[in-house]
């Protein structure tokens, strides 16, 4: 029992520095990547959260003002406030739901499909460099970062 007892507080300590090492790690990648999308966003006329919207939508096609929000990390009214902008614009649609006709679904137009490829275009050049990772290990440290967003 008392070698499971410091079996486990030393797994619990490599745990610890493990995670305080990505920590580390992370963050001038984050900064670095936070930089790119606003110097992006302000070439292409967007606010930062405008532009954080048109990335994410192009990457998940329809979603739902809640699920925006949420992803978002702000208000709902916020987001319907953002989302109309964004709409005002050309670049974004609201359509009904299929199964809720009540449920308002957001989606890019083709101008936004377009702006979303300018922008994810102009940070890809300025974010940090993934070359040194092979195809198959960006897929991993992509469903890596899914699993840990979504454990949130």
């Amino acid at each position: 029992m008392l070698a499971m007892t410091a079996n486990k507080a030393t797994q619990d300590k490599r745990r610890e520095q493990l995670g305080n090492e990505i920590a580390a790690l992370m963050g001038p990648l984050v900064r670095e990547l936070r930089a790119a999308l606003l110097t992006c966003a302000g070439d292409l006329g967007l606010a930062p959260n405008e532009a954080q919207a048109v990335l994410l939508l192009g990457l998940r096609g329809l979603v739902s003002t809640k699920d925006l929000a949420r992803a978002l990390a702000i208000d709902p009214a916020n987001a319907s406030t953002l989302i109309t902008k964004l709409e005002r614009r050309g670049l974004v649609r609201r359509d009904a739901a299929t199964h809720d006709r009540r449920k308002r679904l957001i989606s890019l137009t083709a101008q936004g499909r377009e702006l979303r490829r300018r922008l994810a275009g102009c940070v890809g050049e300025r974010r940090p460099s993934f070359r040194e990772l092979t195809t198959d290990e960006l897929v991993t440290f992509r469903d890596l970062l899914r699993r840990v967003a979504s454990a949130r």
